[in-house]
């Protein structure tokens, strides 16, 4: 009996070997092929100063709160970034680089971190997107110059409104070609990607 017991106990084990061996798997399949372009957030200045114009941080928030009513915000920080994107693979590829359905996205955290969405007006034509061609192990570099954001790189905007630490994100919107594998959505022969970079550190203090 103890070794009908030991050989069950032991088929038991196997199958369970068997089944997590099998997830495992699974999830090699599952998870997506590295994309042939990578993107960088390049901060070619890491210290900002904030003008609140005489106000405390708590009334520059209500200020850009009560703006949701008019639409009339301050304008967004200014800064100096570069978003690098890099061709990483030993092929040639192609992507977009301005255009409609190229978007870079931008995510602001920290004490005082605000973001905001104001009513812009916009011609209502669909602007192509326009590709470039990223030789094997170059990179194609997209000047940052202030807080504002979005479609056009107009529609959102993002504010510190205290001193402290922030950080950076950036996510952009583009499409690729040749398609990487298992790309779902595929435009005239360029996949619909979005690449995202690392956070990077901004410091911010009150200007006196």
């Amino acid at each position: 009996m103890r070794s009908i017991l030991r050989f069950g106990i032991a088929v038991v084990l196997s199958s369970g070997a068997a089944v997590a061996l099998a997830a495992d798997d699974k999830k090699e399949k599952d998870k997506p092929a590295p994309l042939p372009v990578t993107a960088k957030l390049i901060a070619k200045k890491k210290s900002y100063q904030l003008d609140l114009g005489g106000k405390t941080p708590e009334e520059y928030r209500k200020a850009i709160e009560e703006a949701k009513k008019t639409f009339r915000y301050p304008a967004p920080p200014e800064v100096d970034l570069t978003l690098e994107l890099t061709n990483t693979s030993d092929k040639d590829v192609a992507i977009w680089s301005s255009g409609d359905p190229v978007q870079v996205i931008l995510e602001l955290k920290g004490k005082g971190a605000m973001s905001v969405q104001p009513a812009i007006a916009m011609t209502r034509e669909f602007r192509v997107p326009q590709a470039l061609m990223l030789p094997a192990g170059k990179s194609h570099t997209i000047a940052i110059k202030s807080l504002k954001y979005g479609m056009r790189g107009i529609t959102q905007q993002a504010y510190w409104t205290d001193a402290g630490e922030y950080t950076l994100t950036a996510r952009f919107m583009t499409g690729i070609s040749p398609p990487p594998p298992d790309s779902k959505t595929v435009t005239e022969g360029f996949a619909r990607v979005t690449l995202i970079t690392k956070p990077v550190k901004l410091k911010v203090e009150l200007k006196r």
